[in-house]
């Protein structure tokens, strides 16, 4: 064997560890939940004045929704979006709410909302608040609440 295949070789394996680690790093950055807080206790304040100004109409105080409208708690909620990642959800809102008039909340203003959800939920709140960027949503699953 030429040491120019030695060196190819080697290349490989070092290629081969360094994707190994870089899964590695990214399976364990999935592991975060929203039962981990990922939302703070002030951003879920400004959620319940937006939900109120925005949302509270079509998903009413207790978030329950109606015929038309779906709930934003409790088992229907979490049977829908158990499992899946806070950007799955954050982007639905983002794009299709308010249903009248789509796409016009801004990333921040989806955030606090989806915080002050979280909270009404029962999930704890944490001491950073939840991020409007899509890497670090995708980072986050969302959970049923322990009760």
């Amino acid at each position: 064997m030429s040491i120019r295949e030695v060196t190819i070789r080697f290349g490989i394996g070092l290629a081969g560890i360094a994707a190994i680690g870089v899964l590695s790093f990214l399976s364990a950055q999935t592991t975060r939940s929203t039962r981990d807080g990922v939302y703070s206790e002030e951003q879920a304040k400004r959620g319940r004045a937006t939900y109120s100004e925005h949302c509270l109409e079509c998903h009413g105080r207790d978030l329950a929704g109606d015929v038309e409208n779906r709930p934003l708690a409790g088992g229907i909620f979490f049977s829908n979006w158990d499992g899946t990642t806070m950007l799955t959800l954050f982007d639905r809102v983002r794009i299709t709410m308010p249903g009248d008039k789509p796409g016009t909340l801004s990333r921040q203003q989806v955030a606090d909302i989806l915080a002050f959800v979280m909270q009404f939920n029962g999930l704890p709140a944490g001491d950073a608040e939840l991020s409007t960027k899509a890497e670090i949503l995708q980072l986050i699953r969302i959970e049923t609440p322990r009760r």
